[in-house]
Order: structure tokens, then C-alpha cells, then sequence
């Protein structure tokens, strides 16, 4: 028997329960300007039901797995990995549409340079397409995390090709071996900054990232922090937070970084309690506490396979900060975050 060829792209898309989402995604990818014979796409139904699932027929080079569980972003694109074969891995959310030429334009990255572990496009609000969902994925060196741009009218500011430490989860393009060095998501996370630890840990391998803006894909995303801020997602955010920088952070630089780091958590937890979430912050401390033996013992695998050192680290770091102080400040006064204005009263701009 002739083996089948090995697909160009793996297309990974974890869903739960919105098979009407899933079905828009998917006939997003079938548009876009490769051959048929390049892509699949690996639908991975998180607790899946049969009334929670795309009905059959699937479309053109679709398969699923049926979970009997629901195990997350992050679990379920393990899975995904797993059943799939290809030299590049896209990892989007089923509440995501693409133009034509994503793809094409963020595979022609990755091909031109083998440095690169992934690449990311311009995410636009799906509901209102003016509006930006992501240019990028940036952490603060007190572990905050922010994506940039989010939420503001699409008038040209993230126009230029630029390295980035992350990506959304939502969309994002990797290199197959260069994921599998990282060895994947990470499941103790479940949901929300395994896609920002995994990036972090593909950069402490060597690997770097680049926002390409030409390559466009649509949102709908949750809602902004500012308007709703639902438990489980302060309770996550909280628990992976720490457990990012305890796994990834080299020691001197947690020791160095340790004033910030505190002086977030408790902006943070100032924030939380704002929006009604004093309990959902203190399950994400407890929660943290829970699997820190497991990041712990992460952490010494990492910390063997770093290619980079510890000043190259701070310096990335460092950057990323920059970037989210940059895009700060360009905001008007009025939509300025007033966590990020107190941080950066407390700390300055990024040197």
C-alpha cells in the first residue's frame, strides 16, 4: 500500500459544543490559495455529544476525534498533534475566520527563515472589523500578559513586519519540529497562556516569532476584561501566571524581577476584586500552589535545554515590555488601562 504523502499544514481546532462556529471555521480554510492536496484540518471535539458536534458530511480534507472529556485547549491540541502528520502546524480556534492568503503568507515566513518556531498574523474583531483583536502577544517583566492592540480601531499602527514573543492561541502557524521540541502545549494550563508558556519556550530554545500584518484573520473572541471578566478565566489566568514564570523564568532573573512581580499580582488582584472576583483570584493562588511540584520539576527540564542565556532572556523580556508600553502610550489617555498606568508610574518605561 502507497503511504499518503505528508500534508504541508495541519490545521488543529479545538472545539466544545459550537458546531456552527466550527463549520464557519472550516469553510474559512477551504478558501484559502492552496492546493487541496497541502492542508487537512483535525477537529478536536472537547466532550464531544452527538448534538454537539458538525453534522456529517465534514468538508473536504476534515477528519475529527470525539473526546470523551473535555480537556482543554491545550489537551486537546496535544491530540491533535499527535493524530496529525505535516511540516507546519496551525493552531486556531474554531471561532476564527481566515482571508484567503493566511496561510500562504505566514507558511512563506517560516519557509524563508528555519529560525523562525512560528508566525502570527493581524487578528481583527469579527464583529466589527474595524476594530483589532491582536497584533501579538506581549508579556510584562512582572509576568502580566496583554495582546496588542486589543480592542482599539484598526488605523495602521501595527502595519510594520515585527518579531514578537507570542501569538494568540487563536491563530497561530508553527513550525512542526520546533513545536515538538517544546513538547507542545502544556496541559496543566488547560486554558489560556499555554499559547504565551509555549512561545516563551520555544524562545528558550533559540526560535524566534514574527507578526506578519499582510496576513489578516477575524475574531470573535471573548469579551474585553474591562466589560466582563468571567471566574474561571480570573481563576486561570491567575494560576498560569505564576506558573509560566516559575517554569520559564532562570532564577536570577525571578530573584531581579521579584519587586515587579509582586506590584502586578497586586494590581491584578486589585483589578479582580473591581470585578467581583476576589474568590476566583484566591482559587487561581491556591491552584498555582497545587501543581507547583509539577512546574518545578518542568522547570529543570527547561532550564537543561536553554540555548539562550540569561541576559539574552531578560533582554527579550525586556522588549516585549517595551512593546506593551509603546502601544500604551499611543492609546488615548481615556482608554488607557489603569493597571498599566500604575505599573508604569511604579517602574518607568522599559529600558
Amino acid at each position: 500500500m502507497q503511504t499518503p504523502q505528508r500534508k504541508l499544514i495541519s490545521i488543529i481546532i479545538p472545539s466544545l459544543h459550537r458546531p456552527d462556529l466550527t463549520r464557519r471555521c472550516i469553510e474559512s480554510v477551504a478558501k484559502q490559495n492552496l492546493s487541496a492536496d497541502q492542508w487537512e484540518v483535525v477537529v478536536m471535539e472537547n466532550d464531544a455529544r452527538p448534538d454537539s458536534i458538525p453534522e456529517d458530511p465534514l468538508p473536504c480534507n476534515t477528519r475529527r476525534l470525539l473526546l470523551s472529556a473535555n480537556y482543554g485547549t491545550a489537551g486537546a491540541t496535544n491530540r491533535g498533534l499527535a493524530a496529525s502528520s505535516s511540516r507546519y502546524v496551525l493552531l486556531l480556534n474554531n471561532d476564527v475566520e481566515l482571508e484567503p492568503d493566511f496561510l500562504p503568507m505566514l507558511v512563506s515566513v517560516l519557509e524563508r527563515d528555519e529560525h523562525y518556531a512560528f508566525a502570527i498574523g493581524k487578528l481583527l474583531n469579527a464583529t466589527d472589523r474595524v476594530r483589532l483583536d491582536g497584533a501579538g502577544d506581549a508579556l510584562l517583566l512582572g509576568g502580566g500578559a496583554y495582546r496588542l492592540g486589543h480592542g482599539d480601531p484598526d488605523v495602521g499602527q501595527f502595519e510594520k513586519e515585527s518579531r514578537v514573543l507570542a501569538g494568540c492561541g487563536a491563530a497561530t502557524l508553527f513550525r512542526r519540529s520546533a513545536l515538538e521540541e517544546t513538547r507542545g502545549l502544556d496541559e496543566d494550563f488547560f486554558a489560556y497562556l499555554d499559547d504565551v508558556d509555549v512561545a516563551v519556550r520555544s524562545h528558550l530554545l533559540g526560535f524566534k516569532g514574527l507578526y506578519l500584518p499582510s496576513a489578516v484573520a477575524y475574531h470573535i473572541g471573548s469579551a474585553t476584561f474591562g466589560e466582563r471578566l468571567h471566574p474561571n478565566i480570573t481563576e486561570l489566568l491567575t494560576r498560569n501566571q505564576l506558573s509560566l514564570m516559575v517554569k520559564n523564568y532562570p532564577l536570577w532573573i525571578l530573584v531581579q524581577l521579584l519587586p515587579r512581580i509582586l506590584a502586578f499580582q497586586i494590581l491584578w488582584f486589585s483589578f479582580a476584586v473591581r470585578k467581583g472576583a476576589f474568590t476566583p483570584y484566591f482559587r487561581g493562588i491556591g491552584g498555582a500552589i497545587r501543581i507547583l511540584p509539577r512546574m518545578l520539576q518542568k522547570r529543570r527540564q527547561i532550564v537543561a535545554h536553554r540555548r539562550i542565556t540569561c541576559a539574552e532572556f531578560l533582554a527579550l523580556l525586556r522588549a516585549s515590555e517595551g512593546q506593551i508600553y509603546a502601544w500604551h502610550q499611543a492609546r488615548p489617555p481615556a482608554s488607557r488601562s489603569i493597571l498599566l498606568n500604575t505599573y508604569f508610574g511604579l517602574f518607568g518605561a522599559p529600558q
